[in-house]
């Protein structure tokens, strides 16, 4: 079993996820640093090195390809960005057919559907991006229909939706846990109604291994918890478990948006997903890692 990007956010409980369930794991990373710790083989490389991948790719049953330059950086450097994730993408898919792997699951990105019309969103809503790095995922996804229809192997992509947990160092739910151990109020865009589908990062690890270990294949699954929170729940929800009293901040203009949340039926009926971890549950493991100052992944 190959994990790429395995010292990730997303990588490393997969890695976890995967040994628990008694599997032999090889990791394609940078950085061998980031999984020493793991029981697992290691080659370091590049992404979006095609030699470096190909070896990584050889004498493997399936390929969990979850490498990624992430969203704030990618929409930054966007030659970075198509390397990484759109290079790296082809580079991974084809090796995966010239080595004979059975089968592939790719993390794409809710974000991939760009503005939404639905609410719980299907997976056979439009993908029509509007930012390069759901446009990076979304093509990661075409190059592996091609690419597994060119060499004849199964494939999973899944849609994480708003995807957190220890490990995470950008986005609103570290900002928010930041913001309340320092004794501030956190600030957010909008009036804090703004809802969303957040997952922790071990459901997606567990679905990640669900996924590797299924039968259906040409998929594309979202997974999330199936359920909107807004913005302002997150930050009384942490607030309560700090035992502190404090409001948000709000800057910006209000816009109302519908909920941005997952429908995950087809998961749980062609992989058995089911999000385990609450809110409330998974908020405490942010504050955790935070509180004791060292990442946990």
């Amino acid at each position: 079993m190959l994990v790429t990007g395995g010292g990730g956010f997303v990588g490393r409980p997969t890695i976890r996820s995967l040994l628990g369930e008694g599997a032999r794991v090889r990791v394609f990373d940078l950085d061998a640093g980031a999984v020493s710790d793991l029981e697992c083989e290691v080659v370091t490389g590049d992404i979006a090195d095609a030699d470096a991948v190909g070896r990584a790719c050889r004498d493997v049953d399936a390929v969990a390809h979850l490498a990624v330059l992430p969203l704030t950086a990618a929409n930054a450097e966007v030659q970075l960005a198509f390397d990484v994730n759109v290079t790296g993408c082809f580079n991974v898919f084809r090796a995966a057919g010239e080595s004979g792997v059975r089968r592939v699951v790719y993390s794409s990105a809710s974000s991939a559907y760009g503005p939404t019309d639905a609410a719980p969103i299907p997976e056979d809503h439009p993908l029509r991006p509007v930012a390069f790095y759901p446009a990076s995922k979304a093509a990661g996804e075409m190059l592996l229909h091609g690419l597994a229809g060119t060499y004849g192997y199964e494939f999973a992509i899944l849609r994480y939706m708003n995807v957190y947990g220890p490990g995470q160092r950008a986005g609103v739910v570290p900002a928010v846990a930041r913001a309340l151990l320092a004794g501030e109020p956190p600030t957010l865009t909008g009036d804090g109604t703004q809802s969303f589908d957040f997952v922790h990062i071990d459901d997606c690890a567990r679905a990640n291994t669900l996924a590797l270990a299924a039968d259906a294949s040409r998929e594309s699954l979202n997974v999330g918890s199936g359920e909107a929170a807004s913005l302002n729940e997150v930050v009384a929800t942490m607030a309560e478990l700090l035992g502190v009293d404090v409001e948000p901040t709000y800057q910006g203009e209000a816009v109302p948006t519908p909920p941005r949340v997952g429908d995950v039926t087809r998961a749980r009926e062609l992989i058995s997903y089911e999000a385990s971890v609450s809110l409330r549950e998974g908020l405490a493991t942010v504050l955790d890692e935070l509180r004791r100052g060292a990442p946990v992944s």
